[in-house]
């Protein structure tokens, strides 16, 4: 379905919207289900709703009349920011709903890119520093305390608890990395949504696709891509569970690069899957990476006669 039909039935659904008196008691509604799970492991038995769910692309996300209506009936709503949902606002606007809008990741410092048609562009994907999350978790923790008092020591130790399991989680991340040469840290993804990740962590990512899913690859990132992979001696390129595989399906036939596995992006994976928190998320990507970078340390075919 088009764009512009999704419009329409959205307008529709802000037409036929029924007024609501009142909401069900705690139900906080995410953008996407990244941050819903943050928002759970600090609220636990609060409902928790996230409007673009698992395995899908918030980039690219097509709202629709029932989303309006969840809004509607929020008691509260917390959003990545950073100029990741663009169509969020009309959402809000849509449903009539008044309470707070809480910015997730206040108090993170953006990673600003520079593109020649767009001038500077943030990325939005911030969650790929553990260090971060930290910060999208105490804002969590901070607000559903001044929102819900009498319930302060629940959210600051199931925050505590939370804050404790990324620090692990962070030193784990780092003692893994820390184990591959520099000059290896080469990682291939669908699109660029590993920045963070790779300013935190030392690792270099390169993607034929920018910062949004939503963008089209030129023929010239391609081919320099291409030759990237060859030159770097780079044998595994990833798939993200929240892009089509055609194009890494087609730089890996250009490159004999072998395609290494799914990698979580942007959203979680259903719950049979790897990365159906975030914990398991990161613990997923980090393995699969680690295992990349390993192979890059093998020597290149016959140097053993050079």
């Amino acid at each position: 379905m088009t764009n512009r039909f999704f419009s329409l039935l959205l307008l529709l659904g802000c037409v036929l919207l029924p007024s609501f008196s009142s909401a069900a008691p705690h139900k906080i509604i995410t953008t996407f289900s990244i941050l819903g799970d943050f928002v759970k492991a600090v609220g636990k038995d609060k409902v928790v709703i996230a409007i673009v769910g698992p395995n899908s692309d918030a980039h690219i996300y097509d709202p629709t009349p029932q989303d309006v209506k969840q809004i509607s009936q929020a008691d509260l709503i917390f959003v990545n920011g950073l100029d990741f949902e663009g169509w969020m606002e009309r959402l809000i606007q849509c449903s009539g709903y008044k309470g707070d809008i809480v910015v997730a990741s206040r108090g993170v410092p953006p990673r600003i890119l520079s593109d020649p048609s767009e001038g500077e562009i943030i990325d939005p994907h911030a969650w790929h520093d553990i260090q971060y999350v930290q910060q999208y978790v105490r804002n969590i923790m901070d607000t559903l305390i001044a929102h819900d008092p009498a319930h302060k020591d629940y959210y600051k130790k199931n925050g505590e608890a939370y804050l404790e399991d990324l620090r692990q989680l962070d030193d784990w991340v780092k003692q893994e990395i820390s184990k591959i040469p520099q000059d290896h840290r080469k990682i291939i993804t669908a699109h660029d949504a590993f920045g963070y990740f790779g300013d935190r962590y030392g690792v270099t990512f390169l993607a034929p696709v920018g910062l949004s899913t939503n963008a089209e690859p030129t023929v010239q990132a391609i081919v320099s891509l291409i030759k990237e992979i060859k030159k770097l001696n780079i044998k595994t390129i990833f798939v993200e569970n929240i892009s089509n595989p055609k194009l890494i399906q087609q730089i890996s036939e250009e490159t004999q690069a072998k395609i290494g596995g799914v990698i979580y992006s942007d959203a979680l994976s259903e719950a049979h899957e790897p990365g159906k928190d975030y914990l398991s998320l990161m613990r997923h990507n980090v393995s699969l990476f680690i295992e990349a970078m390993q192979e890059m340390t093998s020597p290149q075919p016959n140097s053993a006669l050079a």
